[in-house]
């Protein structure tokens, strides 16, 4: 494990809750939104955020004026360059109380979909 990565690892939940503590008093609530996006072979599409160790399915924060799925096909998009061609199928709202008892994520099943190519690391996704 190099150096960068032991600083990330140990700074990490310290990181999420200044975040998480920030977004309570700018938002409130906060709202997400997750895809589990299947293949044909029924694997599912993972990625690793640069920001927190693991894998993770897509997705991200809803933003103000952003509905559930515009949301979700942004995050897709930026996420995994994966574009939605038929309606993804909402499998439940969950409380994400390990973040907050404020956090909201609505996670969706995602099995019609493109993807022309994998995405390039960014900053966010590696």
């Amino acid at each position: 494990m190099t150096r960068l990565q032991r600083l990330r690892t140990r700074s990490e939940p310290a990181l999420r809750r200044l975040f998480h503590l920030y977004w309570r008093f700018a938002r409130g609530m906060t709202l997400g939104v997750r895809a589990v996006v299947l293949d044909a072979e029924n694997r599912v599409f993972l990625v690793k955020h640069s920001y927190i160790s693991g894998w993770h399915l897509p997705g991200g924060g809803v933003e103000t004026g952003e509905t559930f799925r515009e949301a979700l096909q942004r995050e897709l998009v930026e996420e995994g360059r994966i574009e939605l061609v038929g309606e993804p199928a909402l499998f439940g709202v969950y409380l994400n109380s390990h973040i907050s008892r404020r956090d909201h994520v609505a996670v969706y099943l995602v099995r019609q979909f493109r993807q022309d190519r994998l995405p390039e690391p960014n900053r966010e996704i590696v």
